[in-house]
């Protein structure tokens, strides 16, 4: 069974409401030092380094009622001092600036509401994980949403949303689970497959950081199980064959599409590194 089969059926139930990347990722996220790390690192660039152990999940039970709508949030409470809310993302959205922006906004103006007696309200700062295939090379600020023709900039401050980009930022964590898991993404991403097998960290890679990540690579079960041994998957084996089949299909994709040309067989082979027999097999489907 593929992993993310696992978690499409965590779940009873005809309908499950959360995609099985959000799922991953708020598994991955409710960790405390997870959290932490990523807000640390990307949000605040390690000028602050924040304690886990100050850390509480948000529930509208024992906290204010924010009014976060999204099941896919994830919602942290930081040493009764301000929010932080985890946005995941595997879409481009050319407004999501404006998304972000309600959100923080909604959160802050929930707190009015309340019967708290809050004298001053808490902020909430909005981090959005992008896990996409290609490059975001999308909208970040609120100006760039804006028709500006007459538009006055005192009215409304612009703002640059905050992103973890998977496809080209920098993986610089202090938690090794999340250079790990992050790593093995990014690599398969970037078609970078030499890095998946000569990068030292990606050696050995437990197994359960290797099951969340490959809820976006997409190795089979079967796949899996062959390399792993007492909870350890022996990455630079299994990712070296991983790489050489990613390579064979790209091969197998160009001579395909050479063939819809209708051109010879001898010359497909001789220019993909496919054997004549495979260009020939190719030819019959």
């Amino acid at each position: 069974m593929l992993i993310q089969d696992s978690f499409r059926k965590r779940k009873e139930g005809d309908i499950l409401t959360v995609n099985p990347y959000d799922l991953c990722l708020k598994e991955v996220f409710s960790n405390k030092q997870h959290f932490a790390d990523l807000f640390s690192s990307v949000y605040f660039k390690k000028d602050l380094l924040l304690d886990p152990d100050k850390l509480s999940l948000y529930d509208k039970e024992t906290h204010h009622d924010l009014g976060f709508r999204k099941e896919n949030d994830l919602l942290m409470f930081y040493d009764n001092m301000f929010f932080l809310h985890l946005e995941f993302q595997r879409k481009k959205d050319p407004y999501m600036p404006v998304r972000i922006l309600n959100y923080k906004y909604a959160g802050i103006h929930q707190q009015i509401k309340t019967n708290t007696k809050l004298h001053l309200l808490y902020p909430v700062y909005s981090l959005t994980l992008y896990m996409g295939e290609s490059k975001w090379g999308h909208r970040k600020t609120l100006y760039e949403c804006i028709h500006k023709n007459d538009w006055n900039k005192d009215e409304i401050p612009d703002y640059e949303m905050k992103m973890f980009d998977i496809n080209s930022d920098p993986i610089d964590f202090m938690c090794l689970y999340l250079q790990k898991f992050f790593r093995i993404i990014q690599y398969v991403y970037q078609k970078k497959w030499e890095n998946l097998y000569t990068d030292s960290l990606l050696e050995n890679v437990e197994e359960d950081i290797f099951y969340h990540a490959n809820v976006f690579v997409n190795l089979n079960q079967e796949f899996i199980q062959k390399h792993t041994k007492e909870g350890v998957i022996s990455m630079c084996k299994a990712l070296e064959e991983y790489a050489q089949e990613c390579i064979t299909k790209s091969k197998t994709e160009i001579a395909l599409n050479m063939l819809s040309e209708g051109l010879q067989h001898d010359f497909i082979s001789r220019m993909t590194g496919l054997s004549l027999d495979d260009v020939l097999k190719l030819s019959t489907h």
